[in-house]
């Protein structure tokens, strides 16, 4: 059994030498780990997940270094009865007012920031004057404000009804934030808004890049606080109920909490930043480090009962247990790793990280258990007279696996056929899941940013800019002729388009200069020159011979989102030959986050199906066995379908939550598959004539009991990702219990009445 584990297990032997000193370096580990926790630093850049060096990125980059302000306003949007009454818009305009004093805010733009035509002296005066007007000449102001072109579903949306909206978009000092803090910069102007407002009986919800980045570090925190913690306290009192008995409950619980100290503990020295996807690995772990600590602490337990005491018990456990945690750790390693292949920083992170996590939690479990069994269990007389009385629930369960197993002597046919009908109409289901994501999967649903973009898509047609990012030979100025027409041109190209709305860009104060009879580029300069340095940022940065065409798109999923984006590209192509020297880039969030999405999804599933064949592979080598190769088949592939059947049956697609919790799943799966065909193998050895038959009923009826509880506990602690604020989590959490319920089918049904049916033909096969 040793090689199975590439002697690995054998830190267990070295820590019962001497339990007192390991227990000490074991506290002092983990005092290290609980240190580093809090180095680890909230990532929560809606960006951050597309970061990679692919073209699409690269031209993000590009815009995001240019026109800095361009994605990463605050909209703060006002809607109420009575909104274009003299009292109301004095409020809103105090509001837009306090808002510029706002330690983070770089400018605001509203339907206030509009001016009317140049008056005798050339200068344009506010389209609101100081003190507003009353009666007749109220309602011209309100008439022209509802016609104005720069304000007419850009920054108003009227209804006969009365159900006004108004928009104020907040442009943010990225620097000034930094200093602050994303949390007080974006709460002081939530609170701005609300306090402004107050008893006008207009209401007040805020949008943006911000907003959704703030909202998704707090549920962050907040899952890693309560539900981490409630998972565990479900599992605890699981196993008391079974066990009865706090040494054991202790001993197999222990465990997950110091293997999620040292794998935290480790990333914050690293310098690892926490985000929706490190997220997960408290409860990866916690599922990792407690299924190996129930094997040992199942094998403590019966050696125990057998008349060993606690070092001998412990002893034995991990010489013949601790071999089939360093394969399961290695292959849910492995499973993990393949998540490196995608073309994300963020994911390639993680993929590193759950690797690391993994390992970490099997070198917890393997010098914890046998520590604390020594320790604690100092009176195995006593131990084995409590069980008696305690052990009614394990004994249960052993008895529904006697009963199952003897069920399955008599109908494994039926049941392999049943098994291998499942897996193929699974497979069928699962090869036709489509990638499937939007930007907002990523955020908290019912928080207010997604309801408030929501409101702008119906209202104002988008909340999620689209831009074509234009760039000019170093001979010409934004105003040279050519410039001026390729920017026209590209302006009117988007917005024909007809899933594009709200179109802005230089043309727009072009055209608005034209309407009121002004034409000359002088005249346009000097606009340009009036206007507040944030405004002008948005569309154009002369320095960088660029400007910027923005439109806005509804929340789209990716697969409707990415044609937009072609077919946008593509019909830049004729102002690229029209315009040599010039650039045209169709960029911004929305089109990274199509382009990359999709095939990101796709690599990390082709990653999984890579992984799936390795961690085949390192069973054959690790067994030594083609034939136990090919038993590992059906029950690691089962978990994977099955989930996946259950995405395709409720019209669900792969998302990158729903990738990661297969291959998490995969990874848990093969766990049980090991642990089972390390048993058999025992079996087969202490059967007569090594019998497969008699092997594969007695590991059912030995592992059974094990499994099934473990799958029950780590299935009630992850249910309680289920009332997560994050999508992605409760996503990852139903995926996950399903796999794992899955891969308990599959190990202590499927591969039992597959062993039963074929397993003498198979070893025949692979001996040839």
């Amino acid at each position: 059994m040793l090689s199975l584990g590439f002697g690995l297990e054998r830190l267990g032997l070295l820590v019962l030498r001497a339990p007192l000193l390991s227990l000490v370096v074991l506290l002092g580990l983990t005092a290290g780990g609980i240190y580093g926790m809090p180095l680890l630093k909230a990532d929560d850049a809606l960006s951050e997940l597309f970061r990679s060096d692919s073209p699409e990125y690269r031209d993000y980059a590009k815009l995001s270094r240019l026109f800095p302000t361009s994605e990463y306003d605050i909209l703060v949007v006002v809607e109420g009865p009575g909104l274009l009454t003299p009292e109301k818009l004095e409020k809103v305009r105090f509001l837009h007012l306090e808002l510029e004093f706002a330690d983070a805010v770089a400018g605001v733009l509203s339907m206030f920031s509009m001016r009317d035509p140049p008056d005798e002296s050339g200068f344009p005066p506010p389209m609101f004057p100081d003190k507003l007007p009353t009666g007749d000449k109220f309602d011209e102001l309100i008439q022209r404000v509802r016609e104005h072109p720069l304000i007419a579903g850009k920054f108003l949306a009227t209804s006969n009804k009365g159900g006004d909206l108004t928009v104020l978009v907040v442009s943010i000092d990225r620097q000034a934030m930094a200093e602050k803090g994303l949390g007080p910069s974006v709460r002081e102007i939530q609170r701005i808004g609300r306090e402004a407002l107050a008893g006008t009986g207009l209401f007040v919800t805020f949008s943006g890049a911000p907003v959704m980045q703030l909202e998704i570090r707090d549920a962050i925190r907040h899952d890693r606080l309560a539900y981490n913690l409630a998972g565990l306290l479900v599992g605890v009192v699981i196993c008391t109920l079974f066990f009865r008995r706090l040494s054991l409950v202790f001993i197999a619980t222990v465990c997950p909490l110091v293997a999620v100290a040292w794998a935290f503990g480790l990333l914050g020295f690293m310098g690892q930043k926490l985000n929706t996807f490190i997220n997960v690995i408290p409860p990866l772990v916690m599922v990792i480090a407690f299924s190996d600590a129930m094997h040992m602490v199942f094998a403590v337990r019966r050696r125990l009962q057998e008349g060993d005491d606690a070092w001998h018990a412990a002893h034995h456990a991990v010489r013949t247990v601790g071999p089939a945690c360093v394969l399961t750790s290695l292959t849910t390693s492995i499973a993990m790793l393949s998540l490196t292949i995608a073309d994300s920083a963020l994911i390639r992170s993680f993929g590193f990280a759950g690797a690391l996590a993994t390992m970490l939690a099997f070198f917890a479990v393997i010098a914890i258990v046998p520590v604390a069994s020594v320790l604690m269990i100092r009176d195995a007389d006593k131990f084995r007279a409590g069980e008696a009385v305690r052990a009614r629930g394990i004994r249960w369960l052993q008895d529904i696996c006697i009963g199952f197993s003897d069920w399955l002597s008599e109908r494994f046919g039926a049941v392999t056929a049943i098994g291998i009908v499942a897996i193929a109409a699974f497979s069928v289901m699962h090869v036709q899941l489509e990638p499937q994501y939007r930007l907002s999967d990523d955020v908290p649903r019912q928080n207010q940013s997604i309801a408030t973009a929501a409101q702008l898509e119906e209202k104002l047609s988008g909340a999620h800019p689209l831009h074509i990012m234009i760039e000019w030979p170093a001979d010409k100025t934004f105003s040279s002729p050519e410039v001026l027409a390729a920017i026209a041109d590209a302006h009117r190209l988007h917005a024909a388009h007809p899933a594009v709305a709200n179109v802005w860009s230089l043309e727009t104060l072009r055209l608005w200069l034209r309407d009121i009879g002004v034409t000359d580029r002088e005249t346009l300069e000097r606009y340009v020159g009036l206007l507040p340095e944030h405004l002008t940022k948005r569309f154009i940065n002369q320095e960088a011979r660029a400007a910027l065409v923005t439109g806005r798109l509804p929340n789209l999923e990716a697969g409707e989102a990415v044609p937009i984006m072609r077919d946008l590209d593509q019909q830049l192509e004729a102002l690229r030959k029209r315009y040599p020297g010039f650039g045209f880039t169709v960029t911004g969030l929305a089109a990274v986050s199509a382009l990359r999405s999709a095939a990101m999804i796709s690599e990390l599933n082709y990653g999984l199906l890579t992984a799936i064949a390795v961690v085949i592979l390192l069973v054959a080598v690790s067994f030594r066995s083609l034939a136990t190769a090919f038993y590992s088949i059906v029950p690691n592939l089962f978990p994977i379908v099955a989930a996946g059947s259950i995405l395709y049956l409720s019209g669900s697609g792969l998302a990158y939550a729903s990738v990661i919790a297969l291959t998490v799943g995969f990874g848990l799966g093969v766990d049980d598959t090991i642990h089972y065909l390390a048993r058999l193998r025992r079996e087969r050895e202490r059967a007569p004539g090594g019998g497969l038959a008699e092997a594969a009923l007695a590991t059912l009826r030995h592992l059974g009991p094990v499994l099934i509880l473990t799958t029950v506990v780590l299935v009630a602690g992850l249910s309680v990702t289920l009332v997560s604020d994050l999508p992605s989590m409760r996503l990852f959490g139903k995926l996950t219990m399903i796999t794992l319920v899955a891969a308990l089918i599959g190990v202590i049904v499927i591969l039992p009445a597959i062993l039963l049916s074929f397993g003498r033909v198979i070893m025949k096969l692979t001996k040839a």
